[in-house]
């Protein structure tokens, strides 16, 4: 029988608010998880892992002994991503060696020191101890930030790990930064344009820079393999240990918020359980569509996501079945739809497109443009094939992409690993905008720029905290 008095409910269907559950069920606290389908994260957000994310979830499992975080790699699959600046094309997600090499092959002023000419890692030495020194660092850094408890020193200690041989790679690429009045106005367009395309795919901000720590994580998801996980069936076990721990859950809608001075007294779902009153909830996810409650403002523009599928009269060739493609070029930067990613399989390609974010966009207005544009790309990227649509279909996703215009974020060392809270709003009435105190918010508005790895920062903090 559904518990009327909650110590929290959480809204979101996803691993970060079955991690929170646990661990408050962990500290005897009662907790009711809503899968609430106006209310998550897209798959854009929750569907892949880098070595950091995986070693940080090994830490979790290790300190709560949870199974599903323990033994995670059940759960992931090794996958391949075709990076495109305008035609060059960057094949990243094996093994550390290798990607590096790639970035410099294909850029090798930003990532190759000193003689451009010369090969990176040739020697079989070289390669195995570059793998070895990278994998033992994720596994440190990881755990380490996963037992800091002071927010304050979480840079410093990304920082202070890296070993002398991995850090003279990254400084030399850093040093880029500070340095574009030195480089060649195509080799600028280039760089820019990689950054805003692999800081919106690993880390869900837009940005051409990034202060140091950012550009850490970044330089270390851009050489990690890359996994795809299967989020569906890792939260299937995540939520049997949450029932098993004596948590409740509901795959239903809030049917109705009821608030009071500032504060949500109670809800009902759509199952008619009569009231539910909870003492704090936290909506886990992107941006809430269609409840009665808002974000309140934020500093930086943001941008959602367009998921557009492609029916073609004939199967996608060969060579592109089963590959994911993400594309941008600097013509692109700074426009309403700056980059996307693609997935072949079959007689299909899936898009997800970046867009920005305009209130009460519809897709009938945009979908003509939008079909001719994605239809263009494909042909401009491998103009020696056929891409004749039969059917297209789009549909808003529930991703968030922010925006962070601070040119000068490179001269900072902090990531902004500090505590921040998005005010929630009450949004039940006209000109009705008072801040709730009893409800959270953890998301893209709320987070550092590190994409999955900020999250689990995040939520791991106020697992103990609350």
């Amino acid at each position: 029988m559904q518990n009327r008095n909650l110590d929290f409910a959480l809204v979101g269907h996803n691993f970060f608010a079955f991690l929170l559950s646990i661990g408050l069920l962990n500290r005897g606290k009662k907790v009711l998880v809503l899968d609430d389908n106006r209310f998550n994260y897209g798959d854009f957000f929750t569907n892949s892992l880098t070595s950091l994310d995986v070693e940080f979830l090994k830490a979790w499992g290790a300190e709560s002994n949870l199974a599903p975080l323990v033994n995670i790699e059940k759960y992931l699959s090794p996958s391949t991503v075709y990076f495109f600046v305008g035609k060059k094309q960057i094949v990243l997600g094996d093994l550390p060696h290798r990607n590096f090499r790639e970035l410099c092959r294909k850029f090798p002023g930003l990532f190759l020191e000193g003689n451009t000419s010369k090969a990176a890692l040739t020697h079989e030495n070289e390669i195995v101890n570059f793998d070895n020194i990278y994998n033992d660092f994720c596994q440190k850094i990881s755990a380490l930030l996963f037992n800091e408890k002071r927010a304050s020193k979480l840079s410093m200690l990304f920082e202070s790990s890296l070993p002398e041989s991995l850090k003279s790679n990254f400084t030399h690429f850093f040093s880029h930064f500070g340095e574009k009045d030195k480089m060649r106005e195509e080799d600028v367009y280039d760089f820019n344009a990689l950054m805003f395309m692999t800081r919106g795919f690993f880390q869900n901000r837009l940005s051409i820079t990034g202060s140091k720590s950012e550009i850490m994580h970044l330089f270390f998801s851009l050489i990690s393999p890359y996994y795809k996980l299967d989020h569906d069936r890792l939260i299937a076990d995540l939520l049997h240990e949450h029932l098993e721990k004596g948590g409740e859950f509901k795959k239903l809608n809030l049917s109705d918020l009821k608030f009071q001075s500032g504060l949500v007294k109670s809800f009902e779902l759509e199952s008619f359980d009569g009231l539910i009153r909870p003492n704090k909830m936290a909506f886990i996810g992107g941006y809430p569509v269609g409840l009665p409650i808002k974000l309140g403002k934020t500093s930086s523009a943001s941008y959602n996501c367009l998921n557009v599928e492609f029916t073609f009269k004939e199967g996608v060739p060969k060579l592109l079945d089963g590959k994911k493609c993400v594309f941008t070029s600097p013509i692109k930067i700074g426009t309403d739809r700056p980059f996307w990613e693609v997935y072949f399989i079959g007689n299909k390609a899936v898009f997800n497109v970046i867009m920005a974010k305009k209130e009460g966009t519809k897709i009938d207005f945009i979908y003509e443009r939008v079909k001719t544009i994605l239809i263009g790309d494909l042909s401009y990227l491998f103009p020696e094939y056929q891409f004749e649509s039969l059917d297209c279909k789009m549909k808003f996703t529930l991703d968030v992409f922010i925006e962070d215009k601070d040119f000068n974020a490179h001269k900072r060392l902090e990531a902004g690993l500090k505590k921040r809270l998005v005010d929630v709003l009450e949004d039940s009435a006209p000109l009705l905008m008072s801040r709730l105190k009893n409800v959270l918010y953890f998301g893209p508005y709320n987070e550092d720029s590190l994409g999955t790895f900020s999250s689990l920062v995040e939520i791991k903090r106020w697992r103990e905290s609350l």
